[in-house]
């Protein structure tokens, strides 16, 4: 009997451990930030017929943070615009209202090289919008970077600590049946 009840305690010190170590991972997913860094568009050599507009559109995932976008672009022998929309901002432009505010913008120009940092927290879609002046052959990237947080990915881990703290104090609360003599 003794041996039984060692074992068990033994079994229940393993769950505990074992239901500490998925807490703990699933709080640390939630709750520290993981850098990234995307390549959004890499164009090598990419042409773009005269008064042509090249909409690029980039969705940021939920619960991120430090958002910078880099763009580097150039062009042969030819000239461009660039304008870098919000999603709301994005709707009054394509649907010609007016009185939307660019994060960037830039006219006539054959090369640029910028680092964007977007208003903290920035969630949503982020739209630029490249339209050529003359017949454009335009090479570069736009690569964004940010940091974010894993909340989905920790809630598992996290989920199954808890199941196990439950499934421990079930074993150690319930009820004993009266021994039949």
């Amino acid at each position: 009997m003794i041996e039984k009840e060692s074992k068990q305690k033994q079994k229940n010190t393993i769950i505990m451990v074992i239901g500490i170590i998925f807490s703990f991972l699933g709080i640390s997913f939630m709750s520290i930030p993981f850098p990234n860094t995307v390549v959004i568009e890499n164009l090598g050599q990419f042409g773009i017929a005269e008064g042509v507009t090249y909409t690029i559109h980039y969705n940021y995932p939920m619960f991120s943070n430090n958002q910078k976008l880099t763009i580097s672009l150039g062009a042969v022998n030819s000239s461009f615009s660039i304008l870098v929309l919000n999603d709301n901002d994005y709707g009054a432009w394509i649907n010609e209202q007016g009185g939307y505010l660019p994060c960037y913008a830039v006219q006539n120009i054959s090369g640029v090289y910028k680092t964007l940092y977007l208003n903290q927290p920035f969630i949503g879609v982020i739209n630029i919008i490249i339209t050529a002046e003359t017949l454009l052959e335009i090479y570069g990237t736009i690569q964004t970077s940010y940091s974010s947080h894993y909340v989905i990915e920790g809630l598992i881990p996290l989920t199954i600590g808890i199941i196990l703290a439950i499934f421990l104090l079930l074993q150690k609360y319930q009820f004993k049946k009266p021994k039949i003599k």
